[in-house]
């Protein structure tokens, strides 16, 4: 059986599910398809953070302009809020406060409200931090949290499916191409006719893009978070904190609380939980009095410099491939389905992806991102 829409989106996560919606609101008919599932893949572990300190201008202007979709996502579902609780990034070093000054005057250029504060108002922000060893934090008040990341990313898919788009749960076989154009795709079912074809199936965008003779350099990455209970009140730590010298970060849930280690993971659940525990008593001297509930674990989509690819095959003209967050793809997701749905149509794009073109791989020298979770 073939079927025809004016584009199909690959992945059912949330970029996925973002840019499906951007097509939505730009008066295509969409396909979604997804083998697993809406919000099977590393979107279902996403504790949903919204931030807006990055290195990058693009990663910052990304979010920054992401945030008014985050302020209405009620709309898709009567569960959904955005908290915005802030973020805050502590140094020990006074090298390490200089380096935060310099990305506060990045992100205050680019009209994000983020401000350095010193240990005596982190502790205000969060009363039970040690503070004798914080010799600075950045701040960014406006940062934020989305209470079920996968509750948004399938009710996304769901507001879809009721204005008369599809959700198919299909794994994609091959992409179906003619004199330098994208056609569509065959699935483990049918085949689907289209002019537009995104590719953001996480880590399976790597074998699709195959299908045109694009090589994606990205590898798995493992990432853990340990889960407690037993928070002892509601501002135990109301904005996210993270120190990337110690490489712990940690937030308060409601009445849970989530950590993880930010280095080389050991290979039992018993040793990262100790290893978590230790490090996060040197910011929060009473984080043993949490109980360990569970680990959860998962796998980065990750590229060599911790940014994305997004971009157009250079030989398939309309098959686009939005991938390689390395873990920062929540958050940037609404932006980046609307910068790909103005290139799909030809349109002046809002935003110049050139920082997450695939051809920068080719060069010597990359540019990391710096502010990495």
């Amino acid at each position: 059986m073939t079927q025809t829409v004016d584009a199909i989106v690959i992945g059912a996560g949330i970029v996925g599910a973002c840019s499906a919606y951007a097509l939505h609101e730009a008066g295509l008919r969409v396909t979604v398809l997804d083998a697993l599932g809406p919000a099977k893949g590393i979107t279902r572990w996403c504790p949903g953070g919204v931030r807006q300190q990055w290195g990058n201008d693009l990663n910052i202007m990304l979010v920054r302009d992401s945030l008014p979709f985050f302020h209405k996502i009620g709309m898709f579902h009567d569960a959904l809020m955005f908290e915005q609780c802030g973020y805050a990034f502590a140094t020990h070093t006074a090298d390490g406060k200089a380096q935060l000054q310099t990305l506060v005057d990045r992100q205050q250029r680019l009209n994000v409200p983020a401000r350095l504060i010193d240990a005596d108002e982190l502790a205000e922000l969060i009363p039970g931090i040690n503070k004798s060893s914080i010799v600075a934090a950045s701040y960014g008040k406006t940062d934020g949290f989305v209470n079920d990341a996968p509750l948004l990313t399938s009710s996304i898919i769901t507001y879809l499916a009721q204005q008369g788009h599809t959700y198919a749960q299909e794994q994609v076989t091959d992409v179906i191409t003619q004199n330098g154009r994208v056609q569509g795709v065959r699935t483990d079912k049918q085949t689907w006719q289209a002019p537009i074809v995104i590719n953001a199936a996480g880590q399976n965008a790597r074998a699709i893009a195959e299908h045109v003779g694009m090589s994606l350099p990205t590898t798995p990455e493992e990432r853990r978070l340990h889960y407690m209970n037993n928070v002892p009140n509601s501002n135990y730590l109301t904005p996210f904190l993270a120190s990337l010298e110690k490489r712990w970060a940690g937030k308060q849930l409601g009445e849970d609380f989530y950590m993880s280690y930010l280095g080389d993971l050991p290979e039992n659940n018993d040793a990262f939980i100790e290893l978590t525990y230790s490090v996060g008593e040197e910011l929060l001297p009473d984080i043993r009095s949490l109980n360990s509930n569970h680990i959860v674990q998962g796998f980065y989509a990750t590229t060599p410099d911790h940014q994305a690819i997004v971009d157009e095959s250079d030989t398939t003209k309309g098959f686009f491939v939005a991938t390689g967050f390395s873990g920062h793809g929540f958050m940037m997701a609404p932006a980046v389905g609307q910068g790909l749905t103005q290139l799909a149509l030809g349109q002046d794009c809002t935003y110049d992806f050139s920082d997450y073109a695939l051809a920068r791989f080719n060069q010597t020298a990359l540019s990391p991102e710096s502010v990495v979770i």
